[in-house]
């Protein structure tokens, strides 16, 4: 009898994640990203260099200076062009897929990444998101883990080991998106594509759908079809606190 052996998905040493996976989590996205969602059946994993975040996969500003300064000191200034170059091949060789950890949908991510577009909030949690991880196997090496936010200006320094670990630091000023993400960091070769899919079971992905605030029934009707037209039949759609019936 053949006997299989069960390979598990190497976790990064840095990667943190809270002690209870069933923390709920929210990916918000305009409503054309969410009919690619159900298309494909896939997460969209964005290249790190063309996040909203410019500083994504650096150091801080200080620690740079002061490991450039020591190049200098020790006779070997080309090397701070050597580790420019290697942090912007990192940025240009790392996808990411952000989520927010919360327990409601918030207004705060409703403005931040719809705006006026038409939008939807799916609903899920940091276990199935380790789920699909576990499962994607033909894209290992996958991380998941939440942001650790620090002083990216004043020099606070982070620890470094190697890709993905500087992913997982932000700016104080992103502190507010309570980010956890997957991180994808294939060994490829430039040109490096813009994005990633990453297959996913939308059945055990999406607990909810959530409506951005002011949407109309029709939004609702065209969205209800779209999710039974690719059977996803059981997964309810609910419309943001904004839309609630106001009561003086």
């Amino acid at each position: 009898m053949s006997e299989y052996i069960k390979i598990d998905r190497e976790i990064y040493p840095a990667c943190k994640l809270p002690s209870n996976l069933d923390t709920t989590v929210w990916r918000y996205m305009d409503i054309r990203k969410f009919y690619s969602l159900l298309d494909r059946k896939s997460l969209y994993l964005c290249r790190a260099d063309l996040l909203q975040d410019r500083f994504e996969g650096t150091y801080s500003r200080h620690q740079i200076l002061e490991m450039e300064d020591w190049f200098k000191k020790i006779g070997k200034p080309d090397l701070s062009k050597t580790e420019r170059k290697r942090r912007e091949q990192d940025r240009l060789k790392t996808y990411i897929c952000c989520w927010c950890i919360s327990d409601y949908d918030l207004d705060l991510m409703w403005k931040g990444y719809i705006g006026n577009f038409h939008g939807v909030a799916i609903k899920s949690s940091i276990r199935k998101l380790i789920q699909l991880c576990d499962n994607a196997i033909n894209m290992w090496p996958l991380d998941i883990s939440t942001v650790q936010y620090f002083d990216h200006a004043d020099g606070e320094p982070i620890n470094y080991f190697g890709t993905p670990q500087q992913f997982l630091y932000k700016d104080h000023h992103f502190r507010l998106d309570n980010e956890l993400r997957i991180i994808y960091h294939p060994n490829i070769a430039n040109p490096s594509p813009d994005h990633f899919f990453l297959p996913a079971d939308l059945k055990n992905l999406i607990e909810e759908v959530v409506f951005q605030p002011q949407s109309t029934k029709n939004d609702l009707k065209l969205v209800r079809k779209a999710l039974d037209d690719v059977g996803l039949t059981t997964i309810p759609i609910l419309t943001s606190r904004d839309d609630r019936e106001f009561i003086a």
